[in-house]
């Protein structure tokens, strides 16, 4: 009997640590399990951050390249000339002013404007402009083209408003006006007036909108150089040689009955 239960407290003891042996061995393989885990995440990583970058790449370059080439545009033209409207509607009589505006990073001496426009919906006026020093020359006017010029003796830069060109509404209509051609001008090194290169004329046309309702007309503005842009009144476009042809029959055919009468009284 009381071997029996030494041989049963022996199996125990070895049970006991049979058992506490098997522990180490079963954190072992959790351990493994959990390394190469790890090794497979470490080494997918690289593979998706490759690739990502891949996908990124492209749009990155092409939004670098946008703006490299709007700031070399830029660069390349800090000039520019364009047509604006004080107000896109008018009433029959009103005072239509537009304005020819400029930005310019070199100090300009002068700048010209052509502004073609509807003779039967606009008659112009005149041109101001707001720059101290600058003077109107006066050129030929002819109808359906504005041509404005303006000079200065000391370069001035010019940011806004170069001139307020003035017309005056005719009859209700929808018209435009066009910038035909415009130009800043600098002194050259033999004393002449010389174009600035590379000036880009921006926004050209402008729509408006004539109401046959009669408005009131404004009055021609007191400060700067006017430009007077009436056209010399329209020739008379009447036949008279038409009438210098009627007369010289009438002429004839007087003379005519004169000699058959004379001639008829001396028989």
């Amino acid at each position: 009997m009381l071997r029996r239960l030494e041989q049963r407290q022996h199996h125990q003891r070895v049970g006991s640590r049979t058992a506490g042996a098997k522990l180490p061995g079963h954190g072992s393989l959790g351990l493994g399990v959990n390394a190469k885990v790890f090794w497979a995440h470490t080494r997918c990583a690289p593979r998706i951050s490759e690739r990502l970058v891949k996908r990124l790449i492209p749009p990155v370059l092409a939004i670098l390249l946008s703006f490299a080439t709007f700031f070399i545009a830029k660069a390349q033209a800090p000039e520019s000339i364009w047509l604006g409207a004080v107000a896109p509607a008018y009433k029959t009589g009103e005072t239509v002013v537009v304005t020819v505006n400029a930005s310019s990073a070199t100090p300009v001496q002068g700048f010209t404007f052509q502004i073609r426009y509807d003779p039967a919906c606009l008659r112009p006026v005149n041109a101001s402009s707001p720059i101290p020093g600058m003077n109107g020359l006066q050129l030929p006017q002819i109808s359906g083209l504005v041509d404005g010029s303006y000079a200065s003796t000391t370069p001035v830069t010019v940011n806004g408003v170069l001139a307020e060109v003035r017309f005056t509404a005719l009859k209700g209509c929808q018209t435009n006006l066009y910038l035909e051609s415009a130009a800043l001008a600098v002194r050259g090194g033999d004393g002449f007036a010389a174009p600035v290169p590379s000036v880009l004329v921006g926004e050209r046309n402008v729509s408006l909108t004539l109401d046959s309702e009669q408005g009131v007309s404004q009055a021609a503005p007191e400060t700067g150089s006017i430009l007077l842009l009436e056209p010399p009144p329209a020739e008379n476009n009447f036949p008279f040689w038409l009438v210098g042809i009627a007369v010289g029959i009438l002429v004839v055919l007087g003379l005519f009955g004169i000699y058959k009468a004379f001639r008829v009284g001396s028989s």
